[in-house]
């Protein structure tokens, strides 16, 4: 309980503090330091400087060709200030926050080394060639997809870890196993303990010994609040030892984590810190309160897992939003390996530093053990629904789910000592309601965590960049118009996935694309493509294109066309009058004319109109040209229908081609979004534009001043916000 209060009054106290640049960003910079840290990035060379009047340290990116100063020694650097970046959509890598949280203020990029000073931190250099060294030997026993891993696994660095099978271990749940955490602390540490104390060397120099060896070990490794966790309890059991006296595991978790609060308090926003001592505190609280018959009977090997999961599952819900259903499994196939890996890997990482040959000997069961743990994971993405899109939870779901846990936990008989002897002298019958009481708290605080009510209609206007990305949800159907940018690389696995995961949104019952230019499918193509790879990943049902002539349609359509084709995707081709049956929506296509001639994509671009009672929204693609005058022209017909849209997608990224003033006259749009870039290369939205908008009444929302907009209505109110406040 102490813990609990005083990580709520950490949080409370440091929350309302802002950290803000101490120079502008894109500036030019000189700065004065210690060198703190360093790294090899893929890139870069990457030196952690901590500079006077600076809270935090500064990330340098040295320039190709400049000699990587040693620990500790005084440098004077000169390059460009970069800021972090905080995340404009729901669910999108917060890295300001991120980087916050570990304290690092910025980056410098382009850094050039003026001058070196002082001397050298001979401790902590050290360390770092045995580390340089080990990875090399690594690298030149394995393969480089093999080298990766074991030295995420071994050494904390993550740099040289291939992406797909790190996406892999993530989607399946077993991510973790490349954290420097207890895992490799009750292996190395405890293994060299009792090595030496079965060397008769004594009680005390044996733990003196060991204590110093896995405190370097985890400074080598960056000392990662798991690495410390570990190392901290490691301690606390050897020291009790050397002692004599008894080890509380609880004890040791809650003095770990009130240290690292105190240093840093921010840490309990930090999921890995979060599921780190989660997994300490389902082991000790939450699995002995579970029933007999799944820790003792034969489903025992799954009890710890589902203890550890009821305790990190709201931060899955809370950072991650997708839960792997299959984890339980594949931990049970891979963790017993874990040793064996470890050792093998340790083998071979010094045995190669010897003679190489030797080294590659234990490297080749180290790729087996690896092999195996890749072959789970791809027969883990081989089924469906593997993946669950839980989608986030709330701060208040959250904390009754926690009070649910609380009453499962300790309202247990034969863990609450007065509770037991209080119920020993009551009937049977209420002790049996007793029983169901902690089953019934448990059960409802899963469902209110992982229940998700929605609107009638939410619309989500991400931001993407320079492009177009509209996420429309109901409480029976999602979908997609557009998902494409010319700004944002891995549009779909950095915005759009994110963003869906977030929402809880596993399948789309529809994906429209208005039109083949980049900026409104790239992203779509990224889904496709992570869809072929697993099928626990998003599903599309249909694909719906414009309807089009077949010499109208450029390579990027047929492209998308044969991606759907080789899926399975249903794809339905939409044009002037068609229908999409939706039970909640009204959803009608006003152009292009069914099969369209024009040597220019934005002229078809699909324009589709959405009805909820009074709500009626119109998005509008990029149609420009002929389209827009054909799309005029059909409007006219029947004014009273469309005249005071509510929401209007505006053309084009607001061009100032598009979007005229008699369309604006037509529709009187009430609010107006354009989505686009910052500071793109064709001053979207223009500034005609933006006068013939305000002009006609509308307010104007734009993705790169307010990052996602979010509008909700239930048909007749509406509420309309934006995700950078």
């Amino acid at each position: 309980m102490m813990l609990i209060a005083l990580s709520v009054w950490l949080l409370m106290a440091v929350m309302p503090y802002e950290e803000h640049l101490t120079v502008p960003d894109q500036a030019s910079v000189t700065k004065i330091g210690f060198v703190e840290g360093k790294e090899k990035k893929k890139d870069t060379d990457v030196v952690y400087l901590k500079a006077p009047g600076e809270e935090g340290l500064l990330m340098l990116h040295l320039m190709e060709g400049q000699e990587v100063p040693a620990y500790g020694r005084v440098i004077k650097v000169r390059g460009k200030c970069m800021a972090f970046q905080n995340a404009t959509n729901p669910g999108e890598f917060d890295s300001k926050s991120y980087y916050r949280i570990l304290k690092i203020s910025y980056r410098i990029v382009d850094v050039r080394i003026l001058d070196v000073r002082g001397s050298a931190d001979v401790y902590k250099e050290s360390l770092y060639k045995i580390k340089t060294g080990l990875e090399e030997s690594l690298e030149k026993c394995m393969d480089e997809k093999d080298a990766g891993v074991m030295e995420a696994i071994l050494l904390g660095d993550k740099n040289n870890l291939d992406d797909e099978i790190k996406d892999s271990y993530k989607r399946n749940g077993i991510i973790h196993i490349i954290a420097v955490s207890g895992l490799h602390i009750s292996i190395i540490g405890f293994g060299l303990y009792k090595l030496l104390r079965r060397m008769s060397l004594h009680t005390f120099l044996s733990a003196l010994l060991s204590i110093f060896i896995m405190y370097s070990y985890g400074v080598m490794c960056g000392m990662s609040t798991s690495a410390y966790r570990a190392i901290f309890m490691f301690v606390a059991k050897v020291l009790a030892d050397v002692i004599g006296r008894t080890y509380d595991m609880l004890s040791a978790m809650a003095l770990c984590a009130i240290l690292i609060l105190i240093e840093q308090p921010l840490y309990l926003s930090h999921s890995g810190f979060l599921m780190s001592f989660g997994a300490i505190i389902g082991i000790g609280y939450v699995h002995p309160a579970l029933p007999e018959w799944l820790r003792e009977g034969r489903l025992k090997i799954f009890s710890a897992g589902t203890a550890i999961t009821l305790v990190n599952l709201p931060v899955y819900t809370s950072f991650y939003y997708t839960f792997p259903v299959i984890s339980a499994i594949l931990n049970i196939l891979v963790l017993p390996l874990m040793s064996l890996l470890i050792l093998f890997g340790l083998a071979t990482a010094f045995a190669g530093c010897l003679v190489i040959g030797l080294g590659k000997v234990f490297a080749v069961i180290v790729h087996f053990i690896l092999s195996w743990f890749m072959l789970c994971c791809l027969a883990g993405e081989q089924i469906y629904g593997s993946t669950w899109y839980v989608g986030h939870s709330e701060k208040i779901q959250v904390f009754i789910y926690l009070l649910c846990l609380f009453i499962f936990v300790f309202f247990n008989e034969y863990r609450i000592k007065p509770v037991h002897e209080w119920l020993k002298t009551k009937p049977k019958k209420l002790r049996k309601a007793a029983g169901y009481l902690r089953y019934a708290a448990i059960a409802a605080g899963l469902v209110i965590l992982c229940i998700r009510i929605k609107q009638p209609l939410t619309i989500t206007f991400i931001d993407v960049g320079q492009g177009d990305g509209i996420v429309l949800e109901t409480p029976d159907a999602n979908y997609l118009i557009d998902g494409g940018s010319t700004s944002k690389k891995n549009l779909g696995k950095y915005q759009l996935i994110p963003f869906l995961a977030y929402e809880g949104i596993g399948k789309l019952d529809a994906v429209i694309l208005t039109h083949e230019d980049e900026d409104h499918l790239s992203g779509i193509i990224e889904l496709f493509e992570d869809m072929s790879k697993n099928r626990g990943s998003i599903q599309v049902k249909n694909l719906i294109l414009p309807d089009i002539a077949d010499e109208s349609k450029g390579e990027n359509y047929k492209k998308l066309e044969e991606y759907a084709k080789n899926l399975n995707i249903a794809i339905s081709y939409i044009g002037r009058g068609d229908k999409i049956n939706s039970g909640y929506l009204y959803m009608k296509c006003l152009g292009p004319v069914s099969g369209m001639q024009t040597d220019e994509p934005n002229a078809y671009s699909t324009v589709m109109y959405v009805k909820l009672r009074s709500f009626k929204a119109l998005f509008t693609g990029d149609v420009e040209k002929e389209g827009q005058s054909s799309l005029k022209g059909y409007i006219k017909k029947d004014m009273e229908e469309f005249e005071n849209i509510t929401l209007l997608k505006v053309a084009h990224h607001g061009s100032r081609y598009t979007t005229d003033e008699e369309f604006l006259n037509m529709i009187k749009p009430k609010i107006a979004v354009i989505s686009c870039g910052v500071n793109n290369k064709y001053n979207h939205p223009h500034r005609e534009l933006l006068k013939r908008l305000g002009d006609a009444g509308s307010s104007i929302y734009t993705t790169a001043e307010n990052g996602a907009i979010t509008v909700t209505t239930n048909g007749k109110t509406m509420q309309i916000s934006n995700f950078c406040k």
